[in-house]
């Protein structure tokens, strides 16, 4: 079985169930490629509902390969044994977690973005997951689930410590 440098909940979280989420987003996506589209901006219809201008197609099935591609990531730097591989993923990705709040901000606009009243469900996955995903990203790599830990290393014992001639 593989062995992960990353404590259970940090494992499950990023290991497990943000790789799901992003599998989920894709086939959804490609479901129904108009409505999740639309859905990207609450409150504002497109004149044609059923329609996806070709720009707008480009840069939404590029959008889902994304997704497919950060879940194989996450799956990758989550499930290694290197602690720096998982840490500098969760770094990128904390950092990342802005741009994708921001460009939220920026699409939406203030007065939408600051009244969760106005949220539908795509805007609460972009906003309050991802910042919610953020804060445990800062909190794993500060050490508040434990120290990212190479499980192969020895823990102790006759031997410890010790490197192979």
């Amino acid at each position: 079985m593989a062995k992960s440098c990353l404590s259970v909940i940090p494992l499950t979280v990023f290991g497990v169930v943000e790789p799901a989420l992003l599998v989920w987003a894709y086939i959804s996506a490609l479901q129904d490629l108009p409505s999740y589209y639309a859905a990207q901006v609450p409150n504002a219809p497109l004149s044609a509902p059923d329609h996806v201008p070709p720009q707008g197609l480009v840069l939404l099935l590029q959008l889902v390969n994304v997704y497919l591609l950060l879940a194989a990531v996450a799956v990758i730097c989550s499930w290694t044994p290197h602690a720096s591989v998982a840490r500098w993923y969760l770094v990128a990705v904390a950092f990342a977690d802005y741009g994708h709040i921001w460009a939220c901000y920026r699409g939406v606009g203030p007065d939408v973005f600051w009244d969760v009243n106005q949220w539908n469900d795509m805007l609460w996955g972009g906003v309050a997951i991802s910042a919610v995903l953020n804060a445990l990203r800062w909190l794993t790599v500060l050490g508040a689930f434990g120290a990212l830990r190479d499980p192969r290393a020895p823990t102790g014992g006759a031997g410890a410590g010790k490197k192979n001639a």
